[in-house]
């Protein structure tokens, strides 16, 4: 579908206002949901159109074809993608170990592909810079650990130092594989122990073509894509399983809870009702439990709003996370009607990510407002946007004051007894 600026429809009619007014004459980014050009050195963080997430964007050399998204289900055959084509390659994570000269070194790889079943083979890439490629060059033999949920540490750990420098598995658990006695991480998902039969030469790296002489399981835990490390690596909780799968179960049990609470509104069935009411009420107090977890993992301390900022936060999270899935659903659909409502569902999304990114900054700050209600006459009393404890108000109706203070973190008020 194509639109002229004087089009009806009003995402077309941004865009090519947004489009218009890039301005510039710097590197070009698409939106790959609702086709939005950006110009400028990155691509934004937030598409002003349609709310997709930074990640949305492709390069592109020519806003012509490549820059033109076409009707849904279309297929579109244009150039000036690469980034984008070469980004739809799916890749694991893993660290690579090797031993020479009666040490071990270790590295962050996301290329290990298997090519043969009998006898196992599997094929992996290290560049030609790193010190674990000139280890497995001269010893022909590694391991290779798939790393999992909550080893966003370790990838990095591993990635982003060089084992010229440092000692890498100092401090980092480790066990010795079963037949090459070569490094395997704790917290991997399982490993491979590998025989370098063929080396190949690919530019900046080399490809080590092996068999697999032994492998197992370390822990029942779900391997990390390549894909998820690069979109949570900045996360400050992404890393955390515990946290994760808890704030998880926290949505669904919301959800669930919410869902139930509607059909019994809906529904006349007494017997139906009686017992959605009951499944409602377990749900709720998983979401109980959950709650109750992340407040003790997650206290704030920010002058009595820990609870509060905890909830901010978390309602921060959902909505980013929806955000990025209606904008993905949105790319995905070859239906028009189904575009619109998941983009609509997007910007939505992202117009609440705004607000509590708003809300958490002004309670870190300190100027979220401190409001409470008379404890003699009901009316309410307003202590500010930077309220402390002590601070006294006078009650605007019945004229006594009222003093703020704290009792397990969160504000409270009296009657003043000073009076």
């Amino acid at each position: 579908m194509s639109c002229s600026k004087k089009a009806k429809h009003p995402e077309c009619r941004n865009r090519a206002a947004f489009g218009a007014a890039s301005g510039g004459t710097g590197m070009k980014w698409r939106c790959t949901v609702c086709g939005y050009i950006h110009e400028g050195e990155e691509p934004p963080e937030i598409c002003p159109v349609c709310g997709a997430p930074r990640d949305a964007f492709v390069r592109i050399d020519e806003p012509g074809e490549a820059a033109r998204r076409g009707e849904p289900g279309e297929v579109v055959v244009s150039g000036g993608d690469l980034g984008s084509a070469l980004g739809c390659l799916t890749y694991g994570l893993f660290v690579v170990s090797s031993q020479a000269e009666g040490r071990f070194n270790g590295q962050t790889c996301n290329t290990v592909i298997q090519i043969t079943s009998e006898p196992p083979q599997v094929v992996f890439a290290l560049n030609k810079r790193n010190l674990t490629h000139d280890y497995v060059l001269r010893s022909r033999k590694a391991t290779v650990t798939v790393l999992g949920k909550g080893t966003i540490g370790l990838a990095k750990h591993f990635g982003f130092r060089s084992g010229r420098e440092v000692d890498k598995f100092e401090g980092i658990r480790h066990f010795a594989s079963p037949k090459l006695k070569l490094p395997v991480l704790t917290e991997g998902v399982a490993y491979l122990e590998c025989e370098v039969k063929t080396v190949l030469d690919a530019g900046t790296h080399t490809l080590f073509m092996s068999e697999v002489v032994d492998g197992g399981r370390v822990r029942e835990r779900e391997p990390i894509t390549y894909e998820h490390y690069r979109k949570n690596r900045a996360k400050p909780l992404a890393d955390e399983v515990d946290l994760v799968n808890v704030i998880t179960s926290l949505n669904l049990e919301y959800g669930a809870n919410r869902r139930y609470a509607y059909q019994v509104e809906e529904l006349q069935n007494p017997r139906l009702t009686s017992v959605l009411r009951g499944v409602m009420k377990t749900e709720g107090d998983h979401v109980s439990s959950a709650l109750n977890y992340l407040g003790s993992r997650l206290s704030s301390g920010y002058g009595g709003f820990s609870t509060a900022i905890m909830h901010m936060k978390l309602n921060l999270e959902f909505e980013e996370a929806a955000r990025d899935v209606y904008a993905q659903f949105a790319r995905e659909t070859a239906d028009e009607n189904l575009r619109k409502m998941f983009l609509e569902q997007s910007r939505s999304e992202a117009g609440h990510v705004n607000i509590f990114k708003g809300l958490i900054e002004e309670m870190e700050q300190g100027r979220y407002p401190v409001v409470f209600h008379c404890p003699v006459c009901g009316w309410e009393v307003d202590f500010g946007l930077s309220a402390a404890e002590g601070d006294k108000v006078q009650c605007s109706k019945c004229g006594k004051k009222v003093r703020l203070f704290m009792v397990r973190g969160d504000w409270a008020v009296r009657v003043d007894d000073d009076e």
